[in-house]
């Protein structure tokens, strides 16, 4: 069978199982688990069809049974677990993936007590090895931390394959994650690899264990396990109906101190991984190549020592010059925001240094950063981890996320000398990375820390499953929108007032409208959008929408809390006017003006309103005060033109048509505008030759343009049949 006829198959029975169609599932598992020799899930289907073959018949025997609809609920979310686990074996039959692989080889035995003493004897045998001899010693930490790889990566590779967990499979899962004698580090380690196992085949016990881990005192332990618990809950949402264990495990959850507000900020750190292709796309193709465009960058062929050159001249008049130069600047300022913010700004930096042996280990992608990783320790020497060195400080900073540190560090050796300070330099400035080093790392507070190994452990797994080979192991979690508060079964976790609203507010910032809008309507059923900012940002969300009329709704709320706000008095007026209201667009506009009466822009929509209201008068006494607030002003120009052709002023309109072509800022539209003065007047050939010079402006067909306003020149006199001619003559 092969690997599509196995997803089909799988996928319809999960339809089935969706549609409460039991019988037609049973069926058709019954179909598939025909060939395969795994004895547990043969165990776990006749178990099932035994009892709803006695639901049934009780049932058709009109016996009562207060818990019918409670077992058959059950038995589907039974059914979900063998649908997966059988295209799982069907998979490992004929596949070889690297999870078939060590399906296949640890034959779905997660052997969890095994492993345990096995690393906590490799963990305890390291330690003492400090009291040997130091040739010795090092002869010996070597082999036990080479030893140490191999049965972390089986652990790890033997718990993510692993499924059907029974009660000792969690026993041993349990007492291996909580044991002291296991560093903290590869008890993190494990615990991703709990994620990609429930990732690749859901089940209860899975993401029970992990929301017990959210609660552990160590913050790493937690927040791996608590990210992997939304990761996973998320992509199974339709299906929690089914395990009421899972619901009650996540209110316990959700009940303990800072969870909300951690799962607050983990949901916030995911949405913002949403932005990492824009960086990564903008830092490829915008800010590295300004950078690399600076003249300064290499002098070495001459044989200029640059940094000698620049400490004793100090700072070049010319570099402000090339810091604006294509807006540098200001997209250095973007850059130091995202990173502010916590955005994923190295991912266009890191993603080409993958390629190093230590990421052919799959297990190794999420990985906290450790220097006593053998492929590392041989890297940064002792006296360099956790200094004030710049080695020691990139190891110890919290904005390169695990997998980053990795990677700089196999390639910061690889480099000449004379490179390794450039290589520094590109990657962040060396006082930015000093101010990350150890001393200002250890006090901090631990909702802060657990905040910034979030960050690094989303941005480690956003790397997984982008970059790294091992890619299409699992689905991708981040192809989804992972907003938890639009999938209705698990919205609960962000209950607290400030945290709905927050990412209300974050998607509005973002400008991920339609999100915002439907985020906002759920806090509102809850009453929490009671105050005018969030009636503006309802407003503002719809508007961009282009529902203008719901907008206006929203904008009227904002202001009758808070009447007569200058923002807001503008989106109204914008929402009229789009709607073609202009009568209640000048309303707004003029209110708007009274409060900024000299505020140009008004003016001249308010212009623009009476003169689509055809109160012309009205209309070039804002025009005209504009053209004198303004020097040269080309806008108020082309508005009192345009104004003056509507109202019959001719000469008028011909007169600042002239005065927008001696300007600089000249529009096919101009030309083509007072192409219709001419015509109107009777001035074919002029307003001809007009047409054809807009056509070359427009670089396009002008007749559909001219069209356009075919009733305002039928109104001041035009003939219809002159111009369908005008399309000919125009075209040749």
């Amino acid at each position: 069978m092969d690997e599509q006829r196995i997803i089909e198959i799988k996928r319809k029975v999960a339809t089935l199982l969706h549609e409460e169609k039991l019988k037609q599932a049973l069926n058709l598992l019954g179909e598939e688990l025909d060939g395969l020799s795994d004895w547990d899930l043969r165990s776990s289907f006749a178990d099932i069809e035994t009892a709803y073959s006695y639901m049934l018949e009780y049932f058709s025997k009109g016996m009562p049974d207060p818990d019918r609809e409670r077992l058959y609920n059950e038995l589907l979310g039974r059914c979900f677990i063998i649908n997966d686990a059988i295209a799982l074996s069907r998979r490992a039959e004929k596949l070889f993936d690297i999870y078939s692989q060590h399906r296949r080889k640890y034959k779905n035995e997660t052997a969890a007590d095994i492993m345990r003493v096995r690393l906590s004897e490799n963990t305890a045998n390291i330690a003492v090895t400090g009291m040997l001899p130091k040739r010795e010693s090092e002869i010996i930490e070597k082999e036990l931390k080479d030893e140490h790889e191999k049965i972390l990566a089986e652990t790890f590779h033997r718990i993510w394959c692993s499924n059907c967990w029974k009660g000792k499979d969690i026993e041993n899962i349990t007492q291996l994650l909580n044991d002291e004698d296991i560093t903290p580090n590869d008890r993190s380690s494990l615990v991703s690899a709990i994620t990609l196992g429930t990732l690749k085949c859901f089940e209860p016990a899975k993401v029970i264990l992990l929301c017990r881990l959210a609660q552990n005192v160590k913050n790493e332990i937690a927040i791996r396990a608590l990210i992997g618990v939304i990761l996973s809950i998320y992509t199974y949402s339709d299906r929690l109906k089914y395990y009421p264990e899972i619901t009650a495990a996540l209110q316990t959850l959700v009940g303990e101190p800072n969870i909300q507000q951690r799962i607050l900020t983990i949901q916030l750190q995911l949405l913002r991984s949403r932005e990492t292709q824009k960086i990564d796309r903008k830092m490829r193709e915008e800010i590295i190549p300004a950078m690399m465009k600076n003249p300064r960058l290499d002098g070495s062929k001459m044989g200029v020592d640059l940094v000698k050159e620049l400490e004793e001249e100090g700072q070049n008049p010319e570099w402000e010059a090339w810091i604006e130069q294509d807006k540098i600047k200001d997209k250095l300022e973007e850059m130091s925001k995202w990173q502010i913010e916590g955005a994923d700004v190295y991912m266009s930096t890191f993603s080409q240094l993958k390629g190093y042996p230590f990421f052919e280990e799959f297990s190794n992608w999420l990985r906290p950063f450790d220097s006593n990783v053998p492929q590392i320790s041989d890297i940064i020497p002792r006296d360099e981890r956790g200094s004030k060195s710049l080695m020691g400080a990139i190891c110890s900073s919290r904005f390169f996320c695990n997998s980053d540190k990795y990677s700089f560090c196999l390639t910061f050796k690889q480099v000449p000398k004379e490179q390794q300070d450039m290589l520094m330099q590109q990657i962040t400035g060396e006082a930015d990375i000093a101010k990350e080093g150890p001393e200002t790392t250890t006090d901090i507070p631990k909702e802060k820390d657990a905040e910034l190994i979030g960050n690094q452990y989303i941005q480690d797994l956003y790397r997984f499953f982008k970059i790294s080979k091992f890619k299409k192991e699992i689905d991708d979690p981040f192809a989804q929108p992972l907003n938890i508060l639009l999938k209705e079964p698990i919205a609960f976790l962000l209950s607290e007032r400030e945290c709905a609203l927050r990412v209300f507010d974050y998607l509005v910032e973002k400008e991920y409208y339609h999100e915002a809008y439907a985020v906002g309507t759920k806090c509102e059923k809850r009453g929490l959008g009671n105050s005018f900012q969030f009636y503006q940002k309802m407003g503002y969300s719809l508007q961009k929408m282009g529902e203008y009329r719901k907008a206006i709704d929203y904008f009227t709320k904002a202001d009758i809390i808070n009447p007569d706000t200058l923002w807001n008095m503008r989106r109204l007026a914008q929402c009229y006017r789009l709607l073609g209201d202009f009568k209640n667009a000048l309303h707004f506009y003029e209110s708007a003006e009274k409060i900024a009466h000299e505020n140009l822009s008004l003016l001249m929509q308010c212009g623009e309103c009476y003169t689509l209201l055809k109160k012309y008068d009205d209309a070039f006494s804002r025009f005209f005060k504009v053209e004198y607030l303004e020097n040269e002003s080309v806008r108020a120009w082309r508005a009192i033109a345009w104004c003056s052709f509507l109202a019959g002023k001719d000469e008028q309109a011909r007169k600042y048509y002239n005065k927008i072509f001696d300007s600089s800022k000249t529009k096919g539209e101009d030309i083509m505008n007072a192409g219709h003065v001419e015509w109107v007047n009777g001035n074919k050939e002029q307003a001809i030759a007009l047409y054809r010079k807009a056509k070359e402006a427009y670089g396009c067909n002008i007749y559909n343009n001219i069209i356009n306003d075919k009733e305002i020149l039928l109104s001041r006199g035009a003939n219809e049949f002159e111009l369908n001619l005008l399309r000919d003559i125009i075209d040749e």
